[in-house]
């Protein structure tokens, strides 16, 4: 008996997608993709999404840095009101997170609703 592999068209685009090197969601951590899109919808964001904001949609961005809430909100003053920030991660003066001495845990601006951030 004679076996024949038969792909299917999935796996077809996966593999010319590999082959052609176009791959940078799958070789990150999920973490930093879903940063790297926030920060692209933030500072970058498409005309759909724009549309979306008119209609007076509001986005939550989480885990932003001090740094990047702070540039977005003097590059896109006139989008305010559609953006939310919550769990922003303390930055020193450079821009680089901030750590929690005792746990190395990294510091995020209380959302003022409990905690003892």
């Amino acid at each position: 008996m004679e076996f024949t592999f038969v792909p299917t068209v999935g796996t077809v685009i996966v593999s010319m997608m590999l082959a052609a090197g176009f791959s940078p969601v799958l070789a990150r951590e999920p973490d930093q993709a879903l940063h790297d899109w926030q920060l692209r919808r933030l500072m970058q964001p498409l005309p759909h999404e724009l549309k979306k904001e008119r209609s007076g949609s509001v986005y939550i961005y989480d885990g932003l840095t001090e740094l990047e809430v702070d540039t977005s909100l003097n590059a896109h003053f006139d989008r305010i009101p559609f953006m939310m920030f919550v769990g922003t991660v303390k930055t020193d003066a450079r821009g680089e997170p901030l750590h929690d001495n005792a746990t190395g845990a990294v510091i995020r601006e209380s959302g003022g609703c409990g905690g003892s951030e």
